[in-house]
């Protein structure tokens, strides 16, 4: 059924619960898997104040690269040899952009409960995914003792 699954992944609790479930589909179907991180579009931040926003960017992508290498130590450790990939930007963009490239079957991502305020300030990945994906969407939601 899923050949090619993508895991978007960024270390929070939520992701490593679907990182969980996709590797639990990942065994079960024998995928191809393709991890990926998202370094967001803080390089755009203006310079406010004579702040060099160089430094967030840096500690951004060591963010990211360790979220990467945290999530392939999980697959290995489940016998999955995954591939990596570092995205850059808009989160549902280099998603959309990646599960085409990689050919993905289903793709992976976690489900953040926010109050009314995140939802209004952020857009929902999620959400925004279902209009563009080429393939299959598996939101993991975190279990009821996990909410706050």
């Amino acid at each position: 059924m899923y050949k090619r699954i993508l895991l978007a992944h960024e270390g929070s609790l939520e992701y490593r619960r679907a990182l969980h479930h996709g590797v639990d589909l990942a065994q079960r179907f024998d995928a191809e898997v393709l991890l990926l991180a998202i370094i967001r579009s803080s390089a755009g931040l203006p310079m406010a104040g004579g702040v060099n926003p160089s430094g967030v960017v840096e500690a951004e992508q060591e963010e990211c690269k360790k979220a990467l290498e945290e999530g392939l130590e999980r697959l290995k450790a489940r016998g999955i040899e995954a591939k990596t990939a570092l995205g850059y930007g808009d989160p549902v963009e280099e998603i959309n952009r990646h599960a085409r490239e990689f050919g993905a079957d289903l793709v992976v991502v976690g489900h953040k409960r926010r109050g009314n305020f995140e939802r209004w300030w952020q857009r929902s990945i999620g959400r925004s995914l279902l209009n563009d994906l080429p393939c299959s969407l598996l939101i993991s939601t975190p279990e009821s003792d996990e909410e706050d």
